[in-house]
């Protein structure tokens, strides 16, 4: 233990006579802090009797409320109600700096902590945690009166090592390596195809008439499965623009899958009844997964969205049993899109464009049958 040397004489002051006297001084003051905090909100009509001063230390609990003394602020702090049920199941392990007050939107409440701590209450939100670069973030944009609102949940963890808070009308997501990202929902959509080549041979014609089937599943969404336009006349170098909206919603992670289909004498609309069929039978196995995750809060990204890897199924080896075979398969591919890529293609990705011509954020992998080769293009943008 530390300590002190008296320079002048070379005397040793033990640290136990040391810590007597200081331990006493701040017994004292919290207790004088504590006394002046309670007389001031009203005493006994407040919170009832005062603690006995043998077992008064730096803390007096009232029932849902109670002061706390901050040593480092040397004076004391109320915290209630919610607020002070969110801090006690968060292990009462922050000081308080402020009183309970109430926000400038004139609708909610909160307590600042040490550490850039702070926990809010609203009646539609209930009591939140919410600290870090999250909260400086949130703060920067003007707290509850952001477009964000109050949080809906505490700080948690999310995939690829992140952290968020969800609120009102967004999110706020933080990586490391990326910092803190301010987020409404996203919208994912199909934009159209990207013809590299065209079929060696397609019953007679001089040209492509190709079309995809596009199959979603994302947490708290049902399956969705679409359809594109049946593209006429499509040749090499050929990119042909679209527009299906495919997902909107936060950015919990989702799997998209992909069949490329030739029309020929075949059903567009039967095959994709025939896609999705596939894909809720496969599902069925993942809600019965998903059921056990609790989809509340930031955890649903961190579990639910990786655990959809496996829930779309690999739809190449099931379309040749159930699928009208008088149109070609030109292949099939499955997108994984985790939170963080979400986040990243929706504020941060790269435009690009196909033949110079059709932007897009994200592409499938390359389709091929018969000398056609083709990607569906999609992008990825805040709602």
């Amino acid at each position: 233990m530390p300590k002190l040397v008296k320079k002048a004489t070379g005397q040793v002051l033990t640290d136990v006579s040391f810590s007597r006297v200081a331990g006493k001084a701040v017994v004292l003051g919290a207790r004088e802090a504590l006394q002046k905090k309670y007389d001031a909100l009203g005493g006994a009509r407040t919170f009832g009797k005062p603690p006995p001063p043998i077992s008064a230390g730096r803390r007096w609990d009232f029932g849902n409320q109670c002061l706390v003394y901050n040593h480092r602020a040397k004076a004391a702090f109320h915290i209630k109600g919610a607020i002070y049920a969110k801090w006690k199941a968060l292990g009462s392990k922050w000081l308080p700096e402020t009183d309970e007050m109430t926000t400038p939107d004139g609708v909610g409440r909160y307590n600042h902590f040490d550490g850039g701590i702070s926990i809010y209450w609203s009646p539609m939100s209930g009591a939140c945690a919410i600290w870090g670069d999250i909260r400086k973030r949130w703060a920067e944009l003007g707290w509850e009166r952001s477009y964000l609102g109050y949080p809906t949940s505490d700080e948690g963890d999310i995939d690829e090592g992140g952290r968020a808070n969800s609120f009102q009308h967004g999110w706020i997501y933080w990586w490391k390596d990326m910092g803190a990202i301010d987020l409404r929902d996203i919208v994912v959509t199909y934009v159209g195809m990207h013809a590299y080549s065209e079929s060696d041979q397609d019953q007679s014609s001089g040209s492509d008439e190709p079309y995809m089937l596009l199959s979603v599943i994302a947490p708290k969404k049902d399956v969705a499965t679409f359809r594109s336009q049946t593209y006429d006349g499509v040749d090499d170098r050929t990119v042909r623009s679209d527009r299906v909206e495919l997902y909107r919603g936060p950015a919990y992670g989702l799997t998209i899958g992909v069949v490329g289909m030739e029309h020929d004498f075949g059903s567009p609309e039967g095959n994709r009844k025939a896609i999705e069929q596939i894909v809720m039978t496969n599902h069925e196995v993942g809600k019965f997964l998903l059921q056990f995750i609790p989809l509340v809060g930031p955890i649903i990204s961190k579990i639910a969205g990786p655990a959809l890897d496996g829930v779309m199924p690999k739809l190449a080896s099931g379309i040749a049993a159930l699928l009208d075979l008088q149109d070609d398969l030109i292949g099939s591919d499955t997108i994984a899109l985790s939170t963080r890529r979400l986040v990243t293609l929706a504020t941060r990705g790269n435009v690009y464009k196909a033949e110079k011509i059709l932007p897009y954020k994200l592409e499938s992998a390359m389709m091929a049958a018969g000398g056609a080769r083709y990607k569906a293009l999609f992008t990825v943008d805040p709602a």
